[in-house]
This record gives structure tokens, sequence and C-alpha cells, in this order.
């Protein structure tokens, strides 16, 4: 493990904690329209010292689940994008890139070479579909049986996205909950129902050096965090401590949402760091 690292920022009264966000999106994704620069002065009029695009690189088609990676259809954009940002950077902020990739397992050469294509500061994989299914969140999802069918079968492909070393940290585990919650079921992936599956992921990546994320999206829907406390504190006990924080914005109104709470949620499981990434490797900045 890297040397712990101690960063301030501008923080909030008399604490200068480094604050940062690890998860936005601007419209060199497809389900965002917000220019790279306002994502950019969102966050940092939002409190952050530095944020991390993790634009979408997925590796199948959402409505489908049909293997159809569009990298590198999408890298034009965002070398335009990074280069005009770079060329005129907001003031009082630091801006760094990497990509959200997405169904690694499925195309896994098209997703190695997404991930080695530039000098990506972090790397988050992700899985939004299972093989030969649309994205959970377009799903028809009818019982909670088959919510915990899907479920079961989410997390044995997480398990074998270990298998591929092009991702730093693993997104949003427990993503199948927020929709599944929104259609009115209560099927959730958590460390009580799901202790052995999850058990065995956390321990991989633990083995494996990667990290996990929090992703706040949850929160500002009326959810949890994903993972939500159960799994993050079976991770420590495990012995995890690379833990990654991410808003998920695809919005200016949600650059840097949530990141405050996930801190002091962490602070209380007895996290002491957070990992912001460079150059794919984790710094330890006190929380």
């Amino acid at each position: 493990m890297p040397d712990y690292t101690t960063r301030t920022g501008r923080g909030q009264g008399d604490v200068f904690l480094f604050t940062f966000d690890q998860h936005i999106h601007c419209d060199c994704s497809p389900d965002s329209s917000a220019p790279m620069r306002v994502m950019t002065e969102a966050a940092r009029d939002h409190g952050m010292d530095m944020i991390l695009f993790t634009d979408h690189v997925d590796m199948c088609d959402a409505k489908t689940g049909s293997v159809a990676p569009y990298w590198p259809d999408c890298e034009e954009k965002m070398t335009r994008s990074r280069a005009e940002l770079l060329a005129d950077p907001p003031m009082g902020i630091e801006v760094r890139f990497g990509i959200e990739l997405g169904e690694i397992h499925h195309c896994p050469e098209r997703a190695e070479e997404a991930a080695s294509g530039y000098e990506w500061d972090m790397v988050l994989g992700s899985l939004h579909n299972l093989r030969g299914t649309m994205d959970f969140y377009y799903y028809p999802y009818s019982s909670e049986a088959e919510c915990r069918e899907l479920n079961r079968r989410y997390l044995a492909e997480l398990l074998e996205m270990t298998e591929y070393s092009c991702f730093d940290v693993m997104a949003h585990i427990g993503y199948t909950s927020r929709y599944m919650m929104r259609r009115g079921f209560s099927e959730r992936v958590t460390a009580e129902l799901w202790h052995d599956e999850l058990e065995a992921l956390l321990r991989r990546l633990i083995e494996q050096g990667r990290g996990i994320e929090v992703n706040t999206s949850g929160i500002r829907q009326g959810g949890t965090f994903y993972p939500e406390e159960s799994i993050l504190r079976l991770y420590r006990e495990l012995g995890g401590e690379i833990v990654s924080v991410g808003s998920d914005a695809h919005m200016p109104s949600d650059a840097g949402a949530g990141i405050r709470e996930a801190r002091e949620m962490l602070r209380s499981l007895g996290f002491r760091y957070a990992a912001a990434y460079r150059r794919r490797k984790p710094e330890f900045i006190p929380l």
C-alpha cells in the first residue's frame, strides 16, 4: 500500500480537508448533456477541490445487452473535451481523467484497449447489465424471486470481472438495488442476504490491491449508498482499506452531491482514509 498522503483543500469553516468526487460524467457520456467545463465549475462551486471524470465506455448496448462496444467511437470527443478544458482550466479545482468501463468481461479485448488508450488516472469497473440482458435501468422486473435470481447472477458476474486487470476500482456494488427499489421490490444486495458471495468478491479485490467505490447517487434518490453500509462494514472487517467516493453525477446540480455525507459515514465505520487516484495509483487522503 502506498504511503498515506495529507492534502488540504478549501474545506468548510475551520476544517480544511481535500474534498473530491471521483465519479463524474459529462456530455462525453451518452446519458449526459452537460459540457465538461460546466460540470467542473459546478463541482468547484459545490466545494470540491478535485474531480475525476469517468465517462461511460460500455461493452454492451444498454437496451439489448448485445456486445456492442462504442470505444473508440467516443474517444475523439473525450480527447477534444479534455484538450479544451486543459487549455483554459477553471480556477480553484483540480481535474483528473478516467473512464467508467462497463461489462469488461463481456468483451475483454476491447475493454483492455479502452483502459490502455490514454494515461488515465482511474478506471472504474462497472456492471450495468448481465450477459444477454438489458441494463438494470431498463429491466422489466416482475417478482421478488426474479429479482433475487438477477442479484445472484449479478454477484457472480462481478466476481468474474475480477479476472481482468484493466480496472482499479469496482463501482457501485449493489447497482441492481437502485432500480429494483424504484419498481417497488424489496430484494437488496446486502451483507446479510448475500454474505458468502460478497465475502468472496471483496476478498478477491483486497488480494488484488483494488478498491471499491462508495457511490452517493442513491441517497439523493431516496435510497442508500452503493454499496450499502453492511457491505462496507464487511469490507473493513476483511481488511479492505481502498475506498473511492463518487457522486455519479450526470448534471451540474448533482456534482459533488453526497460526498461529505459519504465521508462521515465512512468515518463512522472506522475508515480513516479515502483513496484519490492519480495515474492509476491511490493516494490516501484523511477523511
